[in-house]
């Protein structure tokens, strides 16, 4: 917006000095600054709802998958695991609860259920790679593509 507020000032100074061009000035300078307020704001709205969305980097989660299913030893293996198997475990609770209660809205209802945002469910992380298409995946999908299972069971035998 900085082209429209030098056009203005330019339409004022080639005016004079009444108090047409102050006033013109003054406008010219509100109405930037609102602009500038109005992107600033759209672009927090932007951010906070792409943050609402959990939605992570598939390649570099994958890429830390990778990396710490190697470099982990004794102890922490186990517990590595241990964590891996509860976000499994999870993902496959909360994708079954899904279509459990999806199956049973369509057979009381006879209609498609709509997904509803339930504040007692746990939220669900999404990875996004534009290579793999247009939806996010989960965890589960992350770690199958991952080699973090053989790093893990390599380093073990090693």
């Amino acid at each position: 917006m900085s082209w429209f507020r030098s056009a203005m000032h330019k339409a004022v100074e080639a005016g004079g000095n009444t108090n047409l061009p102050r006033t013109v000035r003054n406008y010219a300078d509100s109405v930037v600054q609102q602009a500038g307020f109005a992107v600033a704001e759209g672009a927090k709205l932007l951010q906070d709802r792409i943050g609402m969305q959990n939605i992570k980097s598939f390649r570099h989660t994958v890429r830390n998958l990778e990396e710490v299913s190697v470099s982990c030893r004794g102890l922490e293996r186990i517990q590595l695991l241990r964590r891996w198997l509860v976000a499994l475990k999870e993902i496959e609770r909360i994708l079954g609860n899904y279509y459990d209660d999806n199956e049973k809205d369509l057979v009381q209802n006879d209609t498609p259920a709509e997904s509803k945002d339930s504040p007692g469910k746990p939220t669900l992380i999404m990875y996004y790679d534009p290579d793999l298409g247009d939806e996010p995946v989960n965890f589960r999908d992350v770690f199958l593509h991952s080699q973090a299972l053989e790093g893990i069971t390599l380093s073990m035998v090693g």
